[in-house]
């Protein structure tokens, strides 16, 4: 059965596409045949897999009923976004529905949503199995991750089916730092085993990858942040 991971957060600059590339690469790498949904108006994570700039016109290829497009890469397939983006008022019927043909050809779908909790990025937690939320070990983080943890419940509340795990992915951390260390430990008190045991460290060949139009694999195998995700990777996929 299809493993579909959404991966949000509402805030911008957390490593939320950096971490869905990273789990789309790492699938296709496993053997798995992983698609990578972009759903967000910036394109980031299509800019990277696509092949040809002019793949990312207009909004979601995936809600317009286009075919995911191959990336060149073993494995790993790509449905891209333009500035358009989804949708705002998407709906989690309308992306379920639109997801439902790929479910045969696909072993892991990955979504990367825009930096919102409203619309394509409620619609994909409704949409996913998993959700990943990557955050930084810093104070307000804590705060956008009520208000995630928020939506989910409410979600729940309503019937929706929404994802059957969550995962916490802290990310951009700095061990020597006082405040990481103790955001981390206060994240890990109270969702426990909901957070995974692997920490993404701050790393530049994650931030300098994209500029490459490379994923972190093909950028910097052995760096800290790749080796790093390639563990997190395992976590999500073998549990």
């Amino acid at each position: 059965m299809v493993q579909v991971l959404c991966v949000a957060n509402q805030k911008g600059g957390v490593g939320k596409t950096t971490t869905a590339l990273a789990l789309a690469a790492y699938g296709a790498l496993a053997g798995r045949r992983t698609l990578l949904v972009d759903l967000d108006s910036q394109g980031n994570s299509s800019s990277v897999l696509c092949r040809d700039p002019n793949d990312q016109q207009g909004g979601s290829a995936l809600l317009a009923g286009q075919a995911p497009l191959a990336t060149g890469r073993d494995n790993l397939w790509v449905s891209p976004c333009g500035a358009d983006g989804a949708p705002p008022e998407l709906g989690a019927r309308v992306l379920g529905q639109a997801l439902d043909p790929l479910r045969d050809s696909f072993d892991t779908v990955v979504i990367d949503c825009p930096p919102s909790l409203a619309g394509a990025a409620t619609a994909a937690m409704v949409a996913a199995k998993d959700l990943i939320i990557p955050i930084q070990s810093e104070y307000y983080a804590l705060e956008g991750l009520g208000q995630i943890l928020g939506v989910v419940a409410a979600l729940r509340d309503e019937g929706q089916p929404g994802p059957e795990r969550l995962r916490i992915l802290l990310c951009m951390h700095d061990p020597a730092l006082r405040l990481c260390r103790d955001v981390a430990a206060e994240v890990r008190s109270h969702l426990k085993d909901q957070v995974l045991a692997t920490v993404i460290p701050r790393d530049v060949a994650l931030a300098t990858a994209p500029s490459h139009r490379q994923t972190i694999i093909e950028h910097h195998p052995l760096s800290p942040g790749s080796l790093a995700y390639c563990a997190a990777a395992k976590e999500i996929f073998d549990a």
